[in-house]
């Protein structure tokens, strides 16, 4: 073979290594099979038959062209719109797919729009999805989110009928690292720790009806996070509204808005301090901010999507997702699989560098021959130091 041809496959060597399973002499298990991690696209490494989809620019327009591009691009919708689309750029789509936009507002949907894919897509062009006919764009908040099938894409945050956020506040908004008690003061924060992995926003001195829908919404540095219902009612001095994960909350400024129905009736900020590290010349800035094992991740970004893997039923494949900051081609991450406390995988990488990106370390999990759930553990290291663990169970 010729020096050039083999150069590809040193490269995958240098960024993705594994070792051999050891086996339990007593109990015969199966051996996983190593997949190439990705830092942009799962399964880059793999062998297809077809390209990934590309799924570029979104924009929210009025007004189409003869081949469906946009000819506005708007966050405001006119209440008098006559129309109004869900325009995505995109590429190698595959026919007999869907295209799906679901249209919330608030924390309702109010339409769903679905458009079937006939036939494949090689090269980029628009796709647009109207607003339901028969339903109502009444003035207030929205949120569209796009899918492509069953896979969550990306979302527009709109209004109808004036700017967000223009209404007059009337509810004072504070925030605190867990839930108000009944006696004693309310003990109010407006920056967080890194690590913190609960905050409560506590709406106090409330004068609007309690029998009125609310619900929140939190951003992250202008990137919509979540949308919450409240909190069980305990006092009828305050209501309370938590967001709260398992792992870290990413460090950033926060902005939380409280709606009454559609009525924003409050809004503050916080913020989630970044680790800061104070290294000598030659020392490491590398650090891990959040793990988690996933069944999916985004395919342009490596980002987990869906909720954490707590147990999953075999044969299946996962992924370890990484968000690292500060990575120096100096610096080696590895993630380590574990099976009923036996190594079965290493996945080491080193040689890039990235600010702040996540990484996805997929593993295929054989099936189980046994009738009792499979222990699984990640252990990942940053430089030999470990730095983060999760666990879940495989089902036979």
């Amino acid at each position: 073979m010729k020096p050039e041809r083999l150069l590809p496959f040193v490269v995958l060597l240098l960024l993705v290594g594994c070792s051999t399973p050891r086996v339990n002499p007593e109990r015969p298990s199966p051996t996983a099979t190593p997949v190439p991690a990705s830092i942009l696209t799962p399964d880059t490494n793999e062998p297809r038959s077809r390209p990934e989809p590309i799924l570029g620019q979104l924009v929210l327009a009025t007004q189409l062209d003869r081949d469906d591009a946009p000819r506005d691009d708007r966050t405001t919708i006119p209440p008098d719109a006559r129309q109004l689309y869900l325009v995505v750029r995109a590429s190698d789509v595959p026919a007999g797919s869907r295209l799906v936009a679901v249209w919330l507002r608030g924390s309702s949907e109010v339409g769903r729009t679905e458009l079937p894919i006939e036939a494949p897509t090689p090269g980029p062009r628009w796709f647009a999805l109207a607003f339901p006919a028969d339903a109502k764009l009444t003035a207030g908040d929205y949120v569209v989110r796009l899918y492509l099938d069953d896979r969550f894409v990306d979302s527009i945050v709109f209004s109808v009928g004036g700017s967000r956020g223009a209404t007059s506040l009337t509810e004072t908004l504070v925030f605190t690292d867990s839930p108000p008690s009944g006696s004693g003061a309310l003990q109010a924060f407006d920056t967080f720790p890194y690590g913190t992995v609960r905050v409560v926003a506590v709406l106090t001195d409330i004068s609007t009806d309690t029998s009125e829908n609310l619900w929140s919404r939190w951003s992250v540095d202008g990137q919509v996070l979540t949308e919450r219902g409240g909190d069980e009612i305990t006092s009828p001095f305050f209501r309370t509204f938590t967001l709260q994960r398992d792992e870290p909350l990413p460090a950033g400024t926060y902005t939380v808005e409280i709606f009454a129905d559609q009525q924003m009736v409050a809004q503050g900020s916080f913020r989630i301090v970044a680790p800061s590290p104070t290294p000598t010349p030659g020392e490491t800035v590398a650090s891990v901010e959040d793990v988690r094992v996933v069944r999916a991740v985004e395919p342009g970004s490596g980002a987990p999507v869906g909720a954490a893997v707590r147990s999953i039923q075999a044969p299946a494949r996962v992924y370890v997702t990484v968000l690292v900051r500060g990575l120096q081609p100096t610096d080696t991450l590895e993630v380590l699989w574990e099976r009923a406390g036996t190594e079965v995988l290493r996945q080491p990488l080193s040689g890039l560098t990235l600010s702040s990106h996540w990484i996805a370390f997929p593993l295929d999990l054989p099936e189980e021959t046994g009738t009792e759930p499979v222990p699984y553990r990640v252990r990942v290291f940053l430089n030999g130091t470990e730095v983060a663990q999760r666990t879940f169970l495989v089902m036979p």
